[in-house]
């Protein structure tokens, strides 16, 4: 077995808990869909969270090339997927029994978190590279991590609406061409 087959299995697991957190929370909409309210925005990002999670997945396998791994490497990766696993955590909305869920109030209260989380996230990405391979990511890659990272920032301070209705669908366009043309092949 080599170390990244042996690191691999917490970091599968990670990752595999924060799509669990994400798909729970669509089936708790699903069970409860009389009594939500539906917020668009809350929903895509949700998507697309299932979507971030498991190129994240994906791009992890790259990994299996390293063959020196140090405290400090696996931390890295460690980090960014705790984060990860977090923003998934919070993407959704609890559901309490017999309750009525609004789901724009719920998106606003937590959205602070949310958007931090996934700019922390972003940030540990980058970081992660660097420790990985030596050198921080460049091209298309850092520039779009840059953009979505500001993005995020904007989103966890603004209360505007339009802001966040705008972001979302932008957002994952973004995120779905990033992924078309940086994520099939590892």
């Amino acid at each position: 077995m080599s170390t990244f087959d042996f690191l691999s299995v917490l970091f599968s697991v990670v990752v595999g808990l924060a799509l669990t957190e994400i798909l729970q929370g669509f089936r708790a909409l699903i069970h409860a869909r009389q009594r939500v309210t539906i917020y668009w925005p809350a929903i895509l990002w949700g998507a697309l969270m299932i979507l971030i999670v498991a190129q994240a997945w994906w791009g992890m396998f790259a990994m299996r090339n390293l063959t020196h791994w140090n405290f400090a490497m696996y931390g890295s990766v460690v980090l960014q997927i705790t984060l990860m696993y977090l923003a998934a955590g919070v993407c959704m909305p609890e559901i309490a029994a017999k309750e009525p869920v609004d789901m724009r109030a719920n998106y606003f209260s937590h959205k602070s978190w949310f958007f931090g989380l996934v700019a922390a996230t972003v940030g540990a990405t980058i970081a992660k590279d660097y420790v990985l391979i030596g050198h921080m990511t460049s091209g298309p890659n850092l520039v779009f991590l840059l953009i979505y990272c500001a993005a995020s920032v904007v989103a966890a301070w603004s209360n505007a609406s339009w802001y966040h209705r705008i972001l979302a669908p932008v957002a994952a366009i973004g995120i779905l061409v990033y992924t078309a043309l940086l994520s099939f092949r590892l």
